[in-house]
């Protein structure tokens, strides 16, 4: 749908560049810290199973099998946002092999410290990041999930929203999160047969151990009131390791269709507001399972971000490429069909979902940016980098003149405008 999965000219594929490992006492621009490393052609699966059992993670993906580049490249919010931060704000250095071919290590505070800002949240369009350093956090030793599909009435439903909404705005845990998802589901969690499939109300809980806090809340301390009189068909719950939690979700997104990954951010829900969300997306399914559609794991959901990250945040909008000086709770759309004629319908519905999460966030609170890795088609570089658009074009044309690095979207540097290739602008 982006055009970001087509190339017009080479691909040049890192999946033998995969190797992670920790490394204590790392020294950079002048600070010493643990730092777990990964070159650019693994994925998170690479470094989780380098990490399990250390006492060290870093901040990754949710599901196991995403390629750590764009991840890190590209915001990087993953199950331990809310504890220790995007992947952009621990990211302490990279090497960046650049478009003419030179090898050099950017950091914050060296040479090439405008590449690494660009790099925090632009994308990988400035230069090819061969290896990239995360600081390190400390492990979570369990992670506890359980999945509860809502009793599909319409009174369970609303009820489901309104619990959701009062979650969202008490919750004390930085380790636990949750999703309010609405999607075609199983009415069993643990039963992934196609045939089973509806559409359906689901609230997917997280509670990662805390690794410093004896006194963390239990699970059912944090989460007793999200579940308080909701009917459920079937629930499904696990207990394992920080790095077998990823691979949990692994099975909700199969192959074999068209995908899409999209959704802005809103720092306010409101139960009017999911409420018109998921009639939208209901409306959508509807309509492409009457052109002959089986969308299975087709959702749209909303991801509690807990507030100020735990402390992690940068200090201003300016401080990395995507501007992210506020943690909004996150919108996802992942719609999932496989006929070129639903196309339209597809960008259409995203479309409308979301001018309604703008509308609410205009009326609930100042601007937050999309996230780039979610990038709807046709939106502007301003509603994903805000008034970062001008500098990361400088950056393009500093670093990468010709355009010769311009795989989807890519910024509108005097190169990439001689060049044909550039598609976002301020």
């Amino acid at each position: 749908m982006t055009g970001a999965s087509t190339s017009n000219g080479y691909i040049i594929d890192l999946t033998y560049l995969n190797h992670s490992e920790i490394l204590h006492d790392y020294q950079v621009d002048g600070k010493t810290f643990t730092a777990i490393t990964y070159e650019g052609g693994c994925v998170w699966k690479n470094v989780y199973d380098t990490t399990a059992g250390t006492g060290y993670t870093a901040v990754g993906a949710r599901v196991s099998n995403v390629g750590v580049g764009g991840f890190s490249t590209g915001g990087g919010i993953g199950f331990l946002a809310g504890a220790y931060g995007y992947a952009v704000d621990r990211l302490r250095a990279m090497d960046v092999v650049l478009a003419d071919g030179c090898s050099v290590t950017a950091t914050a505070h060296n040479a090439y410290s405008d590449l690494f800002w660009a790099l925090r949240g632009g994308g990988g369009q400035f230069g090819i990041v061969t290896k990239f350093y995360q600081e390190a956090a400390a492990e979570p030793s369990i992670g506890e999930i359980r999945s509860y599909i809502i009793t599909n009435t319409s009174d369970q439903d609303a009820m489901a929203r309104k619990n959701t909404v009062k979650w969202f705005g008490t919750n004390t845990d930085p380790f636990s999160l949750m999703y309010f998802v609405r999607g075609l589901l199983p009415a069993d969690p643990s039963n992934l047969d196609p045939s089973t499939f509806a559409l359906r109300t689901a609230l997917i809980t997280l509670r990662f151990q805390d690794p410093n806090n004896p006194r963390q809340p239990s699970y059912d301390q944090t989460f007793g009131s999200l579940v308080q009189g909701l009917s459920t068909t079937g629930t499904l719950q696990a207990s394992v390791p920080l790095a077998y939690m990823y691979e949990e979700f692994d099975p909700y997104f199969p192959y074999g269709f068209r995908r899409g990954f999209y959704g802005p951010q809103v720092t306010n829900i409101t139960a009017p507001y999911l409420t018109a969300a998921t009639s939208t997306f209901d409306t959508y399914i509807g309509s492409i399972v009457q052109n002959g559609e089986s969308p299975v794991s087709a959702l749209w959901a909303v991801q509690y971000m807990y507030p100020g990250l735990n402390g992690n945040l940068p200090a201003s909008n300016s401080d990395t490429a995507w501007p992210h000086a506020i943690a909004g709770h996150q919108t996802l759309f992942s719609p999932s069909w496989s006929k070129v004629q639903d196309d339209a319908a597809t960008l259409v519905t995203n479309s409308i979902l979301n001018d309604l999460t703008y509308a609410q966030q205009t009326a609930n609170g100042p601007f937050i940016a999309d996230y780039p890795n979610y990038i709807s088609p046709g939106a502007s570089g301003s509603r994903v980098w805000g008034s970062n658009v001008a500098r990361l074009i400088a950056v393009k044309q500093k670093y990468d003149p010709q355009c010769r690095i311009h795989n989807g979207r890519t910024f509108a540097s005097k190169g990439c405008l001689r060049c044909g290739w550039a598609n976002i602008f301020i």
